[in-house]
């Protein structure tokens, strides 16, 4: 509008006026440069040039680019970088380029200034940049160190990383993860302000958080400062010490001196990259996607692996093609034979991240290897795979074994061939299956993610075609003997690839170079940082302070905290449905020697919980009202988090019957939980446990403090406390004839929308929770329980029958009947169904515009990310 005014005022006037106007405008110029070459730098408001990094997320060590953009040829460029250093060049072109590799991983903020004669004319002091770069540690430095994290109190700060001269800014330190190794520790937090100011804060004995926090410092001259945060750690048995810093510019303005970040679109900050702090202490259990069976670890997988189809944004029933080129149907040839037979064309043009085509082989290879892991300890996913192709096939049973290895060999090999001059895969399957059904297990990427099978012969992961290659291939499904190459950094086949991971910590996820999109499914142009925060507060702490732009997982305490930040404009929030469920699990066959372990104080007959009176007074002892009402916040705050449930087959799935429907269902009745006691003859006698809770989950530590106090009341002699574990160390204890843990609270997210996913996983002999837990008929017998076995045996009959069933009244009633003997057999204390809420800064949307592509409930329970469905800005 202006020029467009200008132009016309300028055709109207006189050769004089204009000539006046002129020696005005160069006397103002004049002026004007005499204003800027005489005051500081910082002061300058002219702010022609521009300053774009070829990321703004790096990594310690590694080069990034910086180009400043309309200098003046021969001019002088100085870029400072936020860490107290600086780079100059005299500028040959309108644009200067320079490269840096940070020593120091943190947040930096960068800007450039330009000299002519030795005098600054401009900056870009109120377009900060700033730029995330991250550590890089091994396996073996992880278990010494531990990274730490600076964040600020935005209550007091509000505009941090910039602040004001002379008032005090008030910093968080905190830490992802402890370190790793025996005998390790967090001896102590070291502040260097960069202003002449120290401070070193004693790590609290118990926690290992600062003992102080926060801390504040007060910066008396503006300009930019660097502050850092070193953790010091200790091996108690040795003395040694270790060290490992981050880093955060602070931009300390006047009002003589600017400063402010640059926000893209008005809005925002770095531009490319997304960071999320997940309160999942101790982060996943692998990326293998045959191997690994949690959500932590399938939110990587879902983004570095393609599945043949994948769900349609937040459908449960409908599907896109991801590399097949179409759905299979009746009318395209793709489904023949009445429904046993399913022809997937591959798209030609895919690649692993190495640069390797991917092709009809690799799904083939990808397959066997699923097969071939079904009966994997800890648990793995391929079953769900595998009941559709093999005979018999069931949840954590291998299918080959020494006396049947000739016969699984040719069933394996029968139910699924490829034609790489078609390009094409087919399933053969051992019964007709309605596509429904069917294509929920090939869009799962824990089980049906491909692998490439080059590589995997390259890096010792290969599969030998024999009878007797299949039975020795099979033990690569189990701890202990995983191929870490794959557990750990495997090349990828989907939208983006690892780039950094330090275990347990962070992942840095990049795009995969050869991957141009699909249909649907966009080539990603972000890097993604996964932080797994150790605790709730240090992941809202970073939320808070701009640091991450999505966070999850925090407890519903926080909920009042995060609805101030959406007042202020600081966050965004989304609630949704879900088909997921938590319980605690009974351990009827508990693993004294390693229960040691876990605490030399513990101690509990191994078949404590073998008796059906014991684990039914324990479940009367829980209050479960009070736990959704007042623990999971439900009335606490005004907010449906979650709906009490009794019966794995939830609302949302086929075939669910409400709790009002069933007998047994327990609740709260502590005279009732003490007669039980007394009738299981356990009564008085003593044992000492824990009640094993993730870390960071403080809401279902509160609930083990609730019960653990109630079960002391009804017997003096039950001495239970809540004690924390990373989520991926519980995984990994939950092996059968191994599993230390008495009591432990775990859930389920659905692989598929079908009881079977939920039945056979939680209730099936050799299922996912049963096999650790000790459950079978067999061991039941021989404690003598006889009722407990004829129980447990009917339990699974009801099961193979509702599974394998198409009279869906049939399957209604007895699933039914299996929800009823379970809830008899007091296997689980059923505690919640959740409802999601995603929580991300307003500038996050979904694909298309869209959130609800975030939101679908097989998607790691609705509460993992598909990135390249996410939009920043």
């Amino acid at each position: 509008m202006y020029i467009r005014k200008k132009n016309k005022l300028v055709r109207a006037l006189s050769k004089t006026a204009a000539i006046v106007i002129a020696v005005i405008i160069i006397i103002a110029a004049i002026a004007g440069i005499y204003f800027i070459t005489s005051s500081q730098h910082k002061a300058i408001t002219a702010q022609a040039i521009s300053v774009a990094p070829t990321s703004f997320a790096t990594e310690q060590g590694s080069p990034v680019t910086f180009t400043v953009y309309g200098v003046t040829p021969n001019s002088q460029v100085v870029l400072y970088l936020g860490n107290g250093q600086t780079l100059n060049q005299t500028a040959t072109s309108s644009a200067v380029e320079f490269s840096y590799s940070y020593n120091l991983p943190g947040t930096f903020l960068v800007y450039a200034v330009e000299y002519i004669n030795g005098k600054p004319v401009q900056n870009t002091s109120t377009s900060l940049l700033e730029i995330q770069v991250t550590g890089n540690l091994n396996s073996t430095q992880a278990q010494l160190l531990s990274i730490p994290v600076i964040s600020f109190d935005t209550a007091k700060n509000p505009t941090a990383p910039v602040v004001q001269a002379n008032v005090p800014v008030y910093f968080y330190g905190g830490y992802l993860q402890p370190p790793s190794g025996q005998n390790m520790t967090i001896e102590k937090y070291v502040w260097n302000f960069g202003n002449g100011n120290t401070f070193t804060v004693q790590a609290n004995s118990s926690t290992l958080g600062p003992s102080i926090n926060p801390v504040n410092t007060t910066f008396s001259t503006p300009g930019i400062y660097t502050v850092t945060l070193t953790i010091v750690t200790q091996n108690v048995s040795s003395g040694a010490t270790y060290q490992y810093s981050t880093a955060q510019t602070v931009a300390v303005e006047s009002s003589i001196s600017p400063f402010a970040l640059k926000l893209f679109n008005g809005t925002v900050p770095n531009p490319g990259v997304i960071t999320v702090a997940e309160n999942v202490p101790g982060g996943p259990y692998s990326f293998d996607p045959q191997i690994d069976y949690e959500s932590v670890g399938f939110e990587v997988i879902s983004n570095i692996f393609a599945t043949l189809i994948i769900y349609n944004g937040s459908s449960t029933t409908s599907f896109i093609p991801f590399a097949a080129t179409e759905i299979p149907t009746v009318q395209n040839g793709g489904i023949q034979d009445n429904y046993t037979v399913y022809t997937f064309h591959i798209r030609s043009g895919l690649h692993f991240s190495n640069g390797d085509n991917l092709t009809a082989y690799d799904v083939w290879y990808s397959v066997i290897r699923a097969l071939l892991f079904v009966g994997g300890a800890p648990g793995t996913p391929d079953w769900i795979l595998a009941q559709y192709l093999i005979p018999g096939a069931t949840i954590g049973v291998p299918i080959v074994n020494s006396t049947n290895m000739n016969q699984t060999f040719q069933e394996i090999m029968n139910a699924v061939t490829y034609n790489n001059q078609t390009n094409t895969v087919t399933f053969h399957l051992v019964k007709s299956t309605p596509p429904q059904l069917f294509f929920t297990a090939v869009a799962d990427p824990l089980g049906s993610g491909i692998i490439d099978a080059k590589w995997l012969e390259q890096v010792g992961a290969g599969i030998t075609f024999t009878p007797q290659g299949f039975l020795q291939y099979e033990q690569y499904g189990n701890e202990g003997d995983y191929n870490t190459q794959v557990q750990n950094n495997p090349v990828t086949s989907g939208p983006y690839m690892i780039k950094t991971y330090v275990p347990g910590q962070y992942v840095v996820l990049v795009p995969n170079p050869y991957f141009h999109g699909v249909p649907g499914i966009p080539a990603p142009n972000d890097t993604v940082i996964i932080n797994w925060v150790k605790d709730p507060q240090t992941a809202y702490e970073l939320f808070a302070s701009g640091k991450a732009d999505i966070v999850t997982n925090l407890p519903t305490n926080y909920f009042p905290s995060l609805k101030q930040l959406e007042a202020q404009n600081q966050a965004s929030i989304y609630q949704f449905p879900t088909l997921s469920e938590f319980f605690f699990v009974f351990n009827i066959n508990v693993s004294n020697s390693s229960l040691k372990t876990l605490g030399t104080q513990y101690h509990i007959p191994s078949n404590y919980f073998a008796n059906l009176y014991v684990r039914e007074a324990f479940t009367y002892a829980f209050n479960y009202s009070n736990y959704i009402a007042n623990i999971v916040g439900n009335e606490k705050y005004g907010f449906d988090f979650a709906s009490p449930y009794a019966g794995v087959i939830i609302p949302g799935l086929p075939y669910y019957v409400p709790p009002s429907e069933f007998q047994n269902v327990p609740t709260f009745n502590l005279s009732y939980a003490k007669q039980l006691l007394i009738k299981s003859g356990m009564y008085n006698v003593s044992i000492n446990i824990p009640i094993i809770v993730s870390s960071g989950d403080t809401v279902d530590y509160a609930a083990a403090q609730m019960w653990a106090q109630a079960l002391s009341q009804i017997d003096p002699n039950i001495q239970a406390q809540p004690l924390y574990l990373p989520f991926s160390t519980i995984i990994g204890l939950e092996v059968p004839g191994q599993n230390p843990m008495p009591i432990y609270y775990l859930g389920w997210i659905a692989d598929y929308p079908y009881p079977s996913d939920f039945v056979n996983a939680m209730y099936e002999q050799g299922g996912t929770y049963p096999a650790p837990d000790g459950w079978s008929v067999q061991y039941l017998q021989s404690l003598g329980h006889v009722n407990q076995a004829h129980l447990y045996q009917e339990l699974n009959n009801y099961i193979q029958v509702a599974d394998t069933t198409t009279n869906s009244t049939l399957a209604a009633m007895d699933y039914k009947q299996a929800e009823q003997i379970a809830i008899n057999l007091y296997m689980y204390v059923y505690t919640q169904q959740p409802n999601y809420f995603w929580v991300i800064k307003p500038y996050m949307t979904g694909y298309q515009g869209h959130i609800s592509y975030e939101e679908n409930p097989m998607i790691g329970g609705a509460g993992d990310s598909l990135y390249y469905w996410w939009v920043k800005g």
